[in-house]
């Protein structure tokens, strides 16, 4: 292949819960590279990446090549406490056990706004609290805005009464709602809403699932590290996963993925809107990763269940979560440890670990996911570190902003 040329997608799926990703094309070089091109073939992609350093280039060796992750169908559903709980499902690496709720935010959304009278408006913070967490507040706004033709989306407005939508002063107008500079006056606000309780069967499930979480590993032996990074360019999540060998730090496997958030960004939710991307990614993956890094929290989280946890849990991998910024917790005075990181305390337990690597001046935060340790996690996160971020996730974000960048 000529350098310039865009690759052409292989369009083969590995199983059927992958028909909603679109394979990516091209990764274009670095305009600051002037080196050749060099071609390289993926399982679900032909990508196309300028040669880095001696040590990021590795051939994917024959054990690379063996079969494919498989999942299999899920169980039958049942009810059990605030949530329908499947029975045990075969996993990527075992059987495992996973809840399910309904994830429609949209159907959610809309039994609140239901509630709404013409001649009534409502806010994002009230229609939030009815969802079951007020952290969902710019959720709604940038759902409503996103969506202006959502029934009853005119009636939401800000906490200053200024109408989510633009066009929502005429048609609060005509439904007799009195505007004054702009903004709907108090005395024609709906707060009390029913609750629909979806982020609490959300908030159920993680506090369920938190208790499957494991903090051993068994004498794992680390050989293949996989970093999982997902990007957004408005609704279209580019998930990027990076397979590196433990060693010597060398690329071995490349999987990049496209496809659309139906889930909106709320802090502490992150697992339910980015698992669907990371499954497809991990998926397709030809080697199984002996560690999986997450970009985003796993234990610092207020359900201890962060999406590296769910991660882990769903597909029974070791996981590790690995984020830029605090969620929870308060960071301990640095011990002597020759790893020179900070603890990371947590109801009144060391949950994680502030580290700053080299080449970065703030910390970033480490935490078990599922089936690790939290020593080995931080050992497995600092071997993999060259500078400022682990490698996996490095290169797995770098993909994912050319892939923004080319808009392919």
């Amino acid at each position: 292949m000529k350098p310039g040329r865009t690759a052409q997608p292989v369009q083969s799926m590995t199983s059927s819960a992958d028909w909603s990703t679109s394979p990516t094309a091209t990764i274009r070089p670095s305009s600051k590279r002037t080196s050749p091109l060099t071609t390289r073939r993926f399982s679900s992609c032909v990508m196309t990446r300028p040669p880095r350093r001696r040590r990021d280039i590795g051939a994917v060796d024959g054990a690379s090549r063996r079969k494919g992750f498989r999942g299999s169908p899920r169980g039958r559903r049942r009810e059990r406490g605030g949530c329908r709980e499947s029975p045990d499902v075969k996993g990527y690496c075992g059987p495992s056990r996973c809840a399910f709720v309904d994830l429609d935010f949209s159907k959610a959304l809309q039994r609140c706004l239901d509630q709404v009278e013409p001649g009534r408006v409502t806010t994002c913070g009230a229609v939030a609290q009815a969802l079951g967490d007020v952290r969902a507040s710019r959720a709604v706004a940038s759902w409503i805005a996103t969506r202006p033709d959502t029934s009853g989306g005119h009636r939401v407005v800000r906490a200053d009464g200024r109408p989510i939508l633009a066009s929502a002063s005429r048609e609060l107008s005509r439904e007799g709602t009195r505007l004054f500079r702009g903004r709907v006056s108090a005395d024609q606000l709906t707060d009390l809403l029913e609750p629909t309780r979806f982020l609490t069967a959300l908030r159920e499930e993680q506090q369920k699932l938190s208790e499957r979480v494991i903090e051993q590993d068994g004498g794992l032996q680390v050989e293949r590290v996989a970093g999982v990074d997902a990007g957004y360019d408005g609704n279209t999540m580019h998930i990027v996963a990076v397979s590196i060998d433990a060693k010597d730090l060398a690329l071995t496997e490349i999987i990049a993925v496209k496809r659309q958030a139906e889930f909106p960004y709320i802090p502490t939710y992150l697992a339910y809107r980015e698992f669907p991307g990371i499954e497809a990614a991990v998926r397709r993956l030809k080697r199984r990763p002996d560690v999986l890094l997450i970009d985003g929290h796993g234990r610092l989280h207020p359900a201890l269940f962060g999406v590296a946890c769910y991660v882990g849990v769903r597909l029974d991998l070791p996981t590790v979560g690995v984020a830029k910024h605090p969620l929870v917790g308060r960071v301990r005075p640095r011990t002597r440890s020759p790893s020179r990181a900070s603890p990371v305390e947590f109801r009144g337990q060391v949950r994680g670990y502030a580290w700053t690597p080299p080449g970065r001046e703030r910390p970033i935060y480490v935490s078990i996911g599922h089936r690790i340790s939290l020593e080995r996690a931080l050992e497995v996160v600092r071997g993999s570190t060259l500078r400022g971020y682990p490698e996996p996730l490095r290169l797995a974000d770098r993909i994912g902003r050319e892939m923004k960048r080319n808009k392919e």
